[in-house]
């Protein structure tokens, strides 16, 4: 059954790269896809099983108050209630499976949500209102208290309650699922002071501000400018070692990968690739957590995403010196969990206003050039 669904809905190969040591992303193995899909399924199918159980138990009881037979209401009111249990246990045990697990995510994309914090916070209500009915349905079940209409009739309304709650855990994990509701980075932290920058980083006074120059078109000029400011974001990656899968089609064909994948462990710290300022912390469903950020002449915008998280003090328009800690890296949004990375990705901006738009250019022979020209200055001092 696995098989055929994975086949009907297969995972897209997102980070699968060109042969190289470095860069080669793990596809990961076929158990690790069938784990993911199996505890997906059984997570949303307990969703349908729990609903269509508590509301047949409410409508069961109703039909017992109303004078239905009693014995065949009652034992309609047993069986939706023993479907509702058995769903409550689906969700706990493939939700923590999921949320501890990292089958799908990391652990620290779920904390970080308020969507996620909702969803916990409306099934923990759900648990606890469910105690009492719990509790008389046990002593019906084995006669040690004879039903009553008062009790069938609160049971009844607060399996709609139920219902209701789990209507809105749906919203909520649809809001996580695609984005919503991320915790902002902390501010109470100030930015990091330029005097702790990384020795020998390139601190934004040290590069000319340049106003938008209103196009984006790429002139050697750009490129030169680039290559001067632009340094490796993660220390323990070389990349005369990596591949360029900039062109590689991604989404079922109907997309430019247009960035690099730069594979390291997770939480390795991610650094600013050029001094300048942070543009935008944003979240989505595809890149989760991300940095998008100018350089000091305001003509590039660099994208650091699927961070594990920021680092601390990280906000909205910090100047950044090159070097400096930004992050860390993960796999949250559509990476796989198995394969943590960073996606990083350049652009010539117009306008860096607009953070989310520009000319994207290949990474991988900006970084190269850039590695060279410090590994030369450094032999020259």
């Amino acid at each position: 059954m696995l098989a055929v669904l994975r086949k009907l809905f297969r995972v897209p190969e997102r980070h699968k790269e060109a042969t190289g040591p470095r860069n080669a992303v793990p596809a990961g193995p076929s158990w690790a896809v069938d784990l993911r899909l199996a505890l997906a399924w059984w997570h949303l199918l307990a969703l349908a099983i729990g609903l269509g159980g508590v509301w047949s138990r409410a409508r069961a009881l109703r039909a017992w108050r109303r004078g239905s037979t009693a014995d065949d209401a009652l034992r309609r009111a047993y069986t939706g209630d023993a479907w509702w249990g058995l769903a409550a246990l689906l969700w706990l045990s493939t939700g923590l499976w999921r949320l501890l697990g990292g089958t799908e995510k990391a652990t620290s994309y779920y904390v970080a949500s308020h969507a996620f914090r909702l969803k916990m916070a409306l099934f923990l209500v759900i648990i606890a209102i469910e105690v009492w009915p719990m509790r008389t349905l046990v002593r019906w079940r084995r006669r040690t208290s004879v039903p009553s209409p008062h009790d069938a009739l609160r049971i009844e309304w607060i399996s709609y309650l139920q219902c209701a709650l789990v209507g809105a855990m749906v919203l909520a994990a649809t809001a996580m699922a695609r984005g919503y509701g991320i915790a902002p980075a902390p501010r109470a932290v100030p930015p990091l002071p330029a005097s702790s920058a990384p020795p020998g980083a390139l601190l934004p006074a040290d590069s000319v501000r340049m106003a938008p120059s209103g196009t984006e078109t790429v002139t050697d000029e750009d490129i030169a400018l680039l290559t001067r400011e632009i340094a490796m974001p993660l220390d323990s990656v070389d990349p005369s070692g990596l591949h360029s899968n900039f062109d590689e089609r991604r989404g079922g064909g109907t997309r430019r990968h247009q960035a690099i994948d730069l594979m390291a462990a997770r939480r390795t710290p991610i650094h600013a690739a050029a001094a300048g300022r942070v543009l935008k912390l944003f979240t989505s469903a595809a890149g989760g957590l991300m940095v998008y950020a100018a350089d000091s002449s305001e003509r590039w915008i660099m994208l650091y995403a699927h961070l594990d998280g920021y680092a601390p003090g990280l906000r909205d328009g910090a100047p950044l010196a090159r070097g400096q800690l930004i992050g860390f890296v993960g796999s949250t949004g559509n990476a796989q969990a198995s394969a943590p990375h960073l996606h990083f990705a350049i652009a010539r901006s117009a306008d860096v206003r607009h953070w989310s738009r520009g000319r994207a250019i290949d990474p991988l022979p900006v970084l190269r050039a850039a590695t060279g020209t410090l590994s030369r200055a450094g032999a020259a001092r």
